[in-house]
């Protein structure tokens, strides 16, 4: 085997580039954090909103009251807690040392349950008031 000779300039640039590297990594998972968190807020937000909107619609009489609301009513709800559970999850994980990459499929599982009862009790509310509008 022949040694291999390099240069002192060539090893000052990889020593730059792992460093970069480490950079980025940390970077990015910050990144991914800030957007798993986010998430979560904005199903638990949109959730509530149309939670409000149903509720002021029922005052001004536009939508009649009825038992049928109380599913679609349930969905949001869940869809919320499961946001919140998903949000403390990311919180509680980042403080015993664990990082977003190792936890990244319990996330999304929160996730993707909170856009399903989100979306399941949107459907439901959409059928029930093109039954009451017709």
């Amino acid at each position: 085997m022949e040694p291999k000779i390099v240069l002192i300039e060539e090893s000052k640039k990889t020593d730059i580039e792992a460093g970069l590297i480490e950079d980025n990594k940390v970077k990015n998972e910050t990144v991914t954090t800030e957007l798993h968190f986010e998430l979560l807020k904005q199903y638990a937000w949109l959730s509530s909103v149309i939670i409000g909107a149903v509720i002021i619609l029922i005052q001004l009489k536009v939508v009649p009251f009825s038992t049928e609301l109380y599913l679609p009513f349930g969905c949001f709800g869940t869809s919320i807690v499961i946001s919140l559970l998903g949000q403390d999850y990311i919180v509680d994980s980042l403080v015993k040392g664990k990082t977003i990459y190792g936890i990244s499929k319990q996330i999304k599982i929160f996730r993707h349950l909170a856009m399903l009862t989100l979306f399941f009790g949107t459907g439901i509310l959409t059928a029930r008031l093109m039954q009451s509008f017709a």
